[in-house]
């Protein structure tokens, strides 16, 4: 086989994995993390193939590797060697996931249309899975609901139905929108917005709030249609709240007490927790993947079951508490780097619905106070690297054809 014949091949692969990706969201972390590998190997062996090193010129990807690097060598340090030498050594698929998606499969247009048509399909039907067992008590694949309080899985195993969607469904629907078919993008979003409601996941809900402040901040054209959205929501929501009282003890009652109590919340004190280690750890922290071994120690309390998890539930308490001041101010410079590229275009560009969809998914989980999962992992990590890497190629796309010959 020659080069001439297998980049070509290379590449039609990786674009084929590309529009898997929502549908391996859809089916669950194995399924996301073949994809994501797969796509990462091929991108590899096609850089080092045509030696198309550029990317690493990109002054956020230089930070990044820089970050990992990091992590690599605070692995040798930490309690448990090993196991924080794999998570760190593993979290370059992140990075490396987002710059083929920037660079190779995303800047042709038949991955992008296709990507875009996946997504819709693959969204739609987890939504209208996750409602349907809202109805029966059981979605299409027999998978019961958490009866108490009312929680919806759909397809997965578990309670994470909303948060996928809630971090997925906005530059599908505003794509949808930017390709003239307003009523099939309103009706999308309406669909996913609704699943998220019923799904019991305050977090997926206020993330879905914090999307209608953000573009009707940013994007004036689409102030009316966000309003009336908006009205169509509540008016909606309002009424299966008053049919069903629980809904609204979890979504609307339960938000509002964790938000006054907060510091004495599970979340409030697994926050504390993380502070408390970082205390004691401020430069290095503990190692990737390490808080959950830490935190247990006597010196930072009891309650062991309440303010000890996994990890935070934090993006910046992790980076905190697992790489210390070093690695927490490497991801916000590498962030800080990223937008500030995509802003210089979507400040000028915010009629570009598309853009501005993925910004703001972006913003949302940057969001300092939001309570996340583990930023290390492949399902929840996959989403934002995916909007990343398929924005910083919208960009590349827009400004190559708005650049005259």
């Amino acid at each position: 086989m020659t080069d001439a014949v297998l980049p070509p091949k290379l590449l039609t692969a990786a674009g084929w994995l590309t529009v898997l990706l929502p549908v391996g969201l859809m089916i669950g972390n194995a399924a996301a993390e073949i994809f994501a590998g797969l796509l990462v190997i091929l991108f590899i062996t096609h850089t080092v193939i045509h030696q198309e090193w550029q990317w690493l010129k990109q002054d956020w990807v230089r930070v990044l590797l820089a970050l990992w690097g990091y992590g690599l060598v605070r692995a040798l340090f930490a309690d448990h060697p090993a196991h924080t030498f794999i998570d760190a050594l593993g979290w370059l698929r992140f990075i490396l996931l987002a710059v083929a998606l920037q660079t190779w499969t995303l800047p042709v247009l038949r991955w992008r249309q296709n990507m875009l048509n996946a997504g819709l399909i693959t969204l739609s039907w987890l939504a209208g899975d996750a409602i349907f067992q809202y109805v029966h008590g059981t979605d299409l694949f027999g998978h019961h609901m958490q009866p108490v309080p009312a929680r919806l899985t759909a397809s997965y195993s578990k309670l994470i139905v909303g948060i996928m969607l809630a971090w997925q469904f906005l530059p599908y629907a505003l794509a949808d929108l930017e390709r003239g078919k307003p009523l099939r993008a309103t009706l999308f979003a309406g669909l996913c917005i609704l699943a998220i409601t019923l799904s019991g996941e305050r977090m997926a809900l206020l993330l879905s709030l914090v999307y209608f402040a953000l573009i009707a901040l940013w994007v004036p054209k689409l102030r009316r249609i966000v309003l009336v959205m908006g009205l169509v929501f509540a008016l909606v929501v309002s009424g299966i709240m008053i049919a069903k009282p629980q809904l609204y003890e979890r979504q609307v009652a339960s938000t509002v007490q964790v938000i006054h109590d907060l510091p004495d919340s599970s979340y409030g004190m697994l926050w504390r927790s993380a502070l408390d280690v970082s205390r004691d750890h401020p430069i290095f922290g503990v190692g990737m993947g390490n808080f959950n071994t830490v935190c247990p120690d006597p010196r930072y309390g009891g309650n062991i079951d309440i303010r000890c998890a996994p990890h935070p539930h934090n993006i910046y308490l992790q980076w905190l508490a697992e790489g210390g001041i070093i690695a927490l101010t490497g991801f916000i410079g590498a962030m800080v780097l990223a937008l500030r590229h995509v802003w210089q275009y979507a400040r000028i560009h915010r009629d570009s619905y598309l853009i501005m969809g993925l910004v703001a998914t972006l913003v949302a989980r940057l969001w300092p106070i939001e309570s996340s999962t583990s930023f290390f992992h492949g399902w929840a990590a996959i989403p934002f690297w995916w909007a990343l890497g398929w924005l910083m190629a919208e960009i590349r796309v827009r400004n190559r054809l708005n650049t005259p010959a």
